[in-house]
């Protein structure tokens, strides 16, 4: 059974159903869990397009990924989780630097699992937007828990006209 596992979270649908599984499999096996959130500044100034402030970009990004790290804390402490370390790590350039420093922190932690979300694209929009957990599985040499948000990102929702 594991003994230590590392879960990425990015505040996203996508990252939840992992975190679930993770703390579902850490409080079976009694294990010491590591949240960790990647800041990247550079998809975060993507998303922030008009904001030119950097410092206050970095500010806003920490704050983002502590309050997610924060909030899967507290989750996995309700579900019987006690041994739990959250960690925020950065990666400037984000993509490949992201995924890198994901599995280097979990395999120079020890951890006996690494788990991570997907976000389901399909067809061109995966080929065009790359996927986070293919460049995890072709960097990590521990054992990689991929969880899919059963919400398919490419599946309209509910009440959403196709």
């Amino acid at each position: 059974m594991y003994r230590h596992l590392t879960v990425a979270l990015d505040g996203s649908h996508n990252a939840r159903p992992a975190l679930i599984e993770a703390v579902r499999l850490a409080a079976a096996a009694k294990a010491r869990l590591s949240l960790v959130h990647v800041i990247s500044v550079h998809d975060f100034v993507v998303d922030s397009v008009g904001m030119l402030d950097l410092q206050g970009l970095q500010e806003e990004a920490r704050g983002q990924g502590q309050r997610v790290l924060d909030e899967a804390k507290a989750y996995a402490e309700h579900h019987g989780v006690s041994d739990i370390s959250t960690h925020l790590l950065e990666a400037p350039q984000g993509g490949a630097e992201a995924a890198a420093l994901l599995v280097d922190f979990a395999t120079g932690g020890a951890s006996d699992l690494l788990v991570i979300g997907t976000h389901g694209h399909r067809g061109w929009k995966h080929l065009l937007l790359g996927s986070f957990a293919e460049t995890v599985l072709r960097r990590a040499t521990l054992p990689l828990l991929v969880v899919r948000n059963p919400e398919d990102d490419d599946t309209p929702s509910a009440g959403t006209a196709a």
